[in-house]
């Protein structure tokens, strides 16, 4: 499988498109139940990850009403700490992007490599999160929030069934980046990117955006 994305991104190193489900919001305290990714190499080649996570504990059931993840579910799955070299070495040497990176799985991220003594730093790394883009360019409608379902719909014009899964969330995210980068000449800039990513008005308007309905259901990344 192959991305257009470095035919107008260029890539000096692999982008690894990530979504975690998780047992709740707060970072430090719940845990990851699901780790999905697509790393995309220079070439375009892409790289596929889908693994269940054992958190050691139970997970809440309206976390499961959202992401269909329970119990049964991870009880033979390995734990964070098992998985943590394996993980460190995807992501170290590679940027990354998402849909809701920046507010919710990247400090996430940061807090589970914590647990086991890791430091993530990510603000070493390029971002590029298809919600702030979407939120860069597309008008607030006080009726309809912009999620990922809004922004798949929009960008792809296709309905988003596999939403709340981590590969179907992933799958559905490089699509929209392909289409952004198509449709939007500006984004093919890390400096411009980079500026767009650390504007506070674009960030507070992800956050907003995003809290009402996660607070709502308790548990969820790519909304």
């Amino acid at each position: 499988m192959k991305t257009t994305i470095p035919e107008f991104l260029p890539l000096d190193r692999p982008l690894v498109i990530f979504d975690l489900e998780t047992t709740g919001l707060s970072i430090g305290e719940d845990k990851i139940i699901e780790l999905a990714y697509e790393k995309i190499m220079p070439s375009g080649e892409i790289i596929s990850y889908c693994q269940r996570i054992n958190p050691g504990r139970p997970i809440p059931p309206e976390s499961s009403q959202v992401n269909g993840i329970h119990d049964e579910d991870v009880a033979d799955a390995p734990s964070f700490a098992t998985l943590c070299y394996e993980l460190w070495n995807t992501f170290d040497g590679s940027d990354v992007g998402g849909f809701n990176i920046t507010g919710f799985d990247l400090p996430f991220l940061r807090g589970e490599f914590a647990s086991v003594g890791k430091n993530f730093d990510f603000a070493q790394k390029k971002v590029l999160d298809a919600k702030i883009l979407y939120h860069k360019m597309e008008a607030r409608d006080m009726f309809a929030p912009r999620n990922l379902t809004a922004a798949y719909k929009l960008y792809c014009g296709k309905e988003h069934v596999t939403a709340h899964t981590g590969a179907g969330d992933v799958r559905a995210t490089v699509e929209i980046l392909e289409k952004q980068l198509e449709k939007y000449p500006e984004f093919r800039n890390w400096d411009y990117l980079a500026e767009l990513h650390g504007n506070k008005k674009l960030l507070e308007s992800a956050r907003t955006e995003h809290a009402p309905l996660v607070e709502s259901q308790t548990v969820g990344t790519l909304f």
